[in-house]
């Protein structure tokens, strides 16, 4: 009577594996992937330049590049920024050398005294203003404006569903070519954010300008993407 007790349970754990195996036999799925791009225009632009001086000490180094920081603070004062981005805390002071082949020696050539210039320009009309008052003003060098604009989150939500649809539309293509019934989707996961990217525009060419009239300066677009993998269920 045990026996065959026995016997039966097996039996019965038998079939509901085989049950199992061939279920999961006819789960599939389908892994596809998608990007979406959306181009907005920029509303800002952040701003950067340094100041360098060498002299044979370096106090004397730092006096002068604090002398023509102030006048690019000064300059910067008068242009549309966002006052609490404007940053000029950074100074770096060094020995400067110089290799002499024919002695072999490093010489001396005095103390370089370097102060960094940083602000949020909010209005882009002022642009060739701004980039024209750091060159007069005695900025060493002026680092390219980094764009951006306070719609980018918005842009990449925009983005994130262009980027779905399509991945969408490739699933629904390969389930069809593959005579399977599409379902609904297992995981979703997107790709890393992305600092949005500037995208130059082709304009016509400007008519002369007066020596009076500050140089024009006209961004393109930004572009933001965003990607997706997503994995669907599908069922033959």
């Amino acid at each position: 009577m045990m026996t065959r007790r026995f016997n039966w349970v097996a039996l019965i754990a038998l079939i509901c594996s085989g049950c199992l195996v061939s279920a999961s036999s006819l789960a599939q799925t389908l892994t596809v992937e998608g990007k979406g791009t959306v181009q907005i225009a920029p509303e800002f632009a952040r701003m950067s330049a340094s100041v360098s001086h060498t002299a044979d000490t370096a106090a004397a180094a730092q006096a002068a590049a604090d002398r023509v920081m102030t006048r690019l603070l000064t300059g910067v004062d008068a242009l549309p920024v966002s006052k609490d981005s404007i940053d000029a805390g950074q100074i770096r002071i060094q020995p400067r050398y110089r290799w002499n082949p024919r002695a072999e020696i490093q010489e001396f050539q005095g103390f370089e005294a370097t102060r960094i210039l940083a602000f949020k320009l909010t209005s882009l009309d002022s642009l060739g203003e701004a980039l024209e008052m750091l060159s007069e003003q005695g900025a060493t060098t002026v680092d390219a404006p980094q764009y951006g604009s306070a719609q980018s989150q918005d842009a990449r939500n925009r983005a994130l569903a262009i980027a779905y649809a399509r991945a969408l539309a490739d699933a629904e293509t390969l389930a069809e070519a593959a005579g399977l019934t599409l379902g609904h989707p297992e995981n979703i996961s997107t790709g890393p954010q992305r600092a949005p990217v500037f995208r130059a525009m082709n304009r016509d060419a400007p008519a002369a300008m007066s020596a009076e009239m500050a140089p024009r300066y006209e961004p393109g677009q930004l572009s933001v993407s965003a990607s997706v993998s997503v994995i669907f269920t599908a069922t033959p």
